[in-house]
């Protein structure tokens, strides 16, 4: 099955939560299958111009596939639009391990008002 089948496919058995399909993007990124990872974020990301997606979960995909600029960007409109997942996840969320040592990771977290 090809990525678009499988985004297609994901997107049917989730009823369109994009928690769920976000997960599947982390799952090949987690299997090292960076290509399949990619093609199914892009199809995400479509998504998201016609959809709500959270920009946190947008920020956490990002973040692993290495792009922390745009991680940031993301995680920036998550905060600045209030997002529930800001103050719940910032601090024990895994997907956010390589952004953890920039300083602008540690900048959210005191803006946020979470415990440094």
């Amino acid at each position: 099955m090809d990525a678009v089948s499988e985004y297609q496919r994901a997107v049917e058995l989730s009823h369109g939560d994009t928690d769920t399909i976000a997960g599947l993007a982390h799952a090949y990124i987690a299997m090292g299958n960076r290509a399949k990872a990619e093609e199914i974020f892009r199809n995400f990301l479509r998504q998201s111009k016609k959809n709500y997606v959270s920009p946190y979960m947008i920020a956490t995909i990002y973040a692993e596939l290495g792009d922390k600029d745009k991680a940031f960007d993301f995680l920036e409109k998550a905060y600045q639009e209030r997002s529930p997942d800001i103050p719940y996840f910032l601090k024990a969320d895994l997907r956010l391990d390589t952004l953890r040592s920039d300083p602008r990771f540690q900048d959210l977290v005191r803006r946020v008002g979470l415990p440094q």
